[in-house]
């Protein structure tokens, strides 16, 4: 096993196997806090757990609940991608080239410079499709963004909003 939280590593005996958890027993268990890693055999992953309490040599250990996709919260597959693309603001006055780096149908992740530039409402142009579509940021750091793709937008709604406004 290995502690998350100090990184000990602690060999132990895995007992009382079920869903829900197991019990561990070590003369070195007093070693673990409360995030671990099990590793059993020799299996090149670990399985995420919480220790609930020690006793003696025995510690009670509930596994933690399924998180796949805490690294990675989208509800649809992403695939890997290297496309150019121009984002600007949606009057087209800042315009930034990047690489989407990998998309699906609902967003995509963009590697740009000056994304911090842009509004949070953006416009991309991407090579062979006719039109443009419209984005907003999910996320963004200096170099990199998340963007959700907003299909059912078009830069016309965004020109009669500004008239109405205007007028």
């Amino acid at each position: 096993m290995v502690d998350l939280d100090n990184l000990a590593i602690v060999n132990a005996v895995v007992s009382n196997v079920s869903e829900w958890g197991c019990r561990l027993t070590s003369v070195d268990i007093t070693q673990l806090y409360k995030n671990i890693g099990i590793r059993v055999g020799d299996t090149g992953k670990l399985v995420k757990a919480l220790v609930t309490s020690i006793r003696g040599n025995d510690a009670a250990v509930v596994f933690a609940k399924n998180d796949k996709m805490v690294t990675d919260k989208r509800r649809e597959k992403r695939n890997n991608v290297s496309i150019p693309v121009k984002i600007a603001d949606l009057e087209g006055i800042t315009e930034i080239s990047g690489v989407i780096v990998d998309a699906g149908k609902n967003g995509c992740r963009i590697s740009a410079k000056g994304l911090s530039a842009l509004p949070e409402e953006v416009v991309l142009s991407i090579g062979k499709m006719e039109r443009p579509v419209v984005g907003e940021f999910a996320w963004r750091t200096a170099s990199s963004a998340g963007l959700r793709l907003l299909w059912d937008r078009t830069l016309e709604e965004y020109s009669g909003d500004e008239a109405t406004q205007d007028a």
